[in-house]
């Protein structure tokens, strides 16, 4: 059952563009073991944590030392800050906790045998859920991680059913010496106004992706094809905005240019700046910028 699962969560995870990573307390690497005892899993999973103790929790995961003191490690608010911090520290879409008492020793009245808090983050929310397992320390570590990935599943199955749309589109990276190009959209554009893009746009009918990022680099940029030199297509990923109902199928390119002072552009930007790679996070971006990068660059 445990592969099983494992396996729906990694199916969706890939359909939907979704990476993620783990905080482990009481379950000591267990839902990691079962996400990567699936072939592929490396295109979804980014890493785990094993928080067994709280200087790792606090240090690493970012658990605030109030919380641990007021709350306890084994807590719905301490559950809730490591599935947050393993997400922002891993760099992923869903982080995915839990800390508890496997037992058979270490509960108290208050927090007995078999109590868990099992947390999902996304950019979204943050769910903490509490359960009562009733077996032996195996028993409760493995009903623990089970609810681990359900919880994964059932968010991510939600997630599934509010797409309505699916729109394919370019995103080009424009560099110069190492430093890309990042342009800042308008008020005026139709999505993400202000967020802080490649040169990109919607593949439309009868175009190519490569055709359609020539057309969108002459029409943001007003650099010609003699202007730029093509360097690399990535591989698609996908970004799914639940606001919108959207799933986005990102189509990465990467061209090199010269002669800086050429670059223009046109309505749809207020401004644009040559940055480092590693600075993308540091803006706020459309969805997946930094991934949409991290293709080209083989990262």
């Amino acid at each position: 059952m445990e592969k099983r699962l494992a396996e729906e969560v990694g199916d969706l995870a890939k359909e939907l563009g979704l990476t993620i990573a783990t905080a482990e307390s009481a379950t000591g690497g267990l839902i990691s073991n079962l996400i990567t005892d699936i072939s592929g899993s490396s295109d979804y999973f980014k890493g785990g944590v094993v928080a067994y103790d709280n200087e790792v929790k606090a240090k690493v995961l970012g658990v605030s030392r109030d919380t641990l003191e007021r709350y306890g490690a084994v807590s719905s608010e301490t559950g809730k800050e490591m599935a947050e911090g393993t997400r922002k520290l891993l760099g992923a879409d869903i982080g995915l906790s839990d800390t508890g008492v496997a037992g058979p020793t270490g509960a108290t009245p208050e927090k007995p045998v078999g109590l868990f808090y099992t947390g999902l983050s996304s950019m979204d929310e943050s769910i903490v859920e509490e359960h009562r397992f009733s077996g032996n320390r195996i028993d409760n570590k493995v009903g623990a991680a089970q609810t681990v990935l359900g919880m994964a599943r059932e968010y991510m199955l939600a997630l599934k059913g509010c797409i309505t749309e699916e729109r394919h589109v370019v995103t080009c990276f424009l560099e110069h010496d190492g430093a890309i190009c990042i342009l800042r959209r308008s008020d005026k554009v139709g999505t993400y106004k202000g967020a802080w893009a490649g040169v990109s746009g919607y593949i439309e009918s009868g175009h190519s992706p490569f055709e359609q990022a020539m057309i969108e680099i002459e029409e943001e940029a007003h650099l010609s094809l003699a202007d730029v030199e093509f360097i690399k297509e990535g591989d698609p990923l996908v970004a799914v905005d639940r606001q919108m109902g959207r799933k986005w199928i990102i189509h990465p390119y990467h061209f090199r240019v010269e002669d800086t002072e050429k670059v223009r552009i046109d309505w749809e930007h207020t401004e644009f700046k040559w940055i480092d790679p590693e600075e993308i996070a540091e803006y706020e971006t459309v969805p997946k910028l930094r991934e949409a990068w991290n293709r080209l660059a083989g990262i």
